[in-house]
């Protein structure tokens, strides 16, 4: 926390002017106060990346399931038994589409997989419905460890210890300037700016190290934007791949449907002749 680095400087200052030692002990305590803030804020943090490692890991399982399911009801199903098992499973979507929510909409489409798998009268469905229960467990279990999360750590910075530190940090630095900045009226060898001094700000740059710093960052940078770039093609393959596989699925489907037609059309003309001969 950068709060703290101001603090240290101020603390620093202080202890060295003689004119300041009396803010020594307000400016101490805050300091000692902000480690324990900051000890509370890792936890917190922990807390969020571990809900995110849960949410990921159920995501992703939730994820898998559906993409079975998918195949399994094009494999075992055909005209209108499987576009009402897409519609009461998939609710109308694309498999892309359905998956893309990070938990979300797609846990809560999920939620009545089980039942709807085991009553639908597939066997080959009906034998993956006693996975959807665990997964689901599982989604709305880390669902719940990330709203947890997110909330202590909104409760953290917005109104509780960061928010009453940080107010705290505020009243000081505002007395401790008031104070200090009327000693140059009473003492005509200080310099105006003498509170100025107390309080951290960004140090002068020396140019050869900010030329080499920014060089850094820049090849920083283009190592960052050259993983994105990666990864967003990447990304859009499989979007790509995921596209083209669902309007293979739905031509696929059409044409079965087509076949259907076309057979249910054959057998009744069959049936005419019968009837003729």
């Amino acid at each position: 926390m950068s709060l703290l680095r101001e603090l240290q400087y101020t603390l620093s200052q202080v202890s060295h002017a003689p004119l300041a030692t009396g803010y020594v002990p307000g400016f101490q305590a805050l300091r000692e106060e902000g480690q324990q803030v900051l000890l509370e804020e890792i936890v917190i943090q922990d807390e969020l990346s571990n809900a995110l490692a849960l949410v990921s890991k159920a995501d992703s399982g939730l994820d898998a399931f559906a993409g079975r399911v998918s195949g399994a009801v094009d494999e075992h199903t055909s005209g209108p038994t499987r576009k009402q098992l897409r519609t009461a499973l998939f609710k109308n979507k694309p498999l892309t589409r359905f998956r893309r929510p990070v938990l979300a909409g797609q846990l809560e489409a999920m939620a009545d997989w089980a039942d709807t798998l085991s009553r639908c009268g597939v066997p080959g469905l009906v034998a993956l419905a006693p996975e959807a229960v665990p997964l689901v467990e599982a989604g709305r279990s880390a669902q719940q460890v990330r709203t947890t999360a997110q909330q202590r750590n909104r409760d953290f910075r917005d109104i509780g210890t960061r928010k009453q530190f940080i107010d705290k940090v505020n009243a000081a630095r505002k007395e401790a300037y008031g104070g200090l900045a009327k000693l140059p009226f009473q003492n005509p060898l200080l310099p105006s700016d003498f509170a100025d001094a107390f309080f951290y700000s960004e140090p002068p740059r020396d140019e050869e190290e900010t030329i080499d710093q920014v060089k850094a960052s820049i090849e920083d940078l283009e190592a960052q934007l050259l993983e994105q770039r990666t990864l967003l093609t990447q990304l859009e393959e499989e979007a790509a791949a995921e596209a083209q596989a669902e309007q293979e699925r739905l031509a696929q489907s059409q044409e079965a449907d087509q076949l259907e037609a076309q057979a249910q059309a054959l057998f009744a003309q069959a049936a005419a002749l019968r009837k003729r001969s």
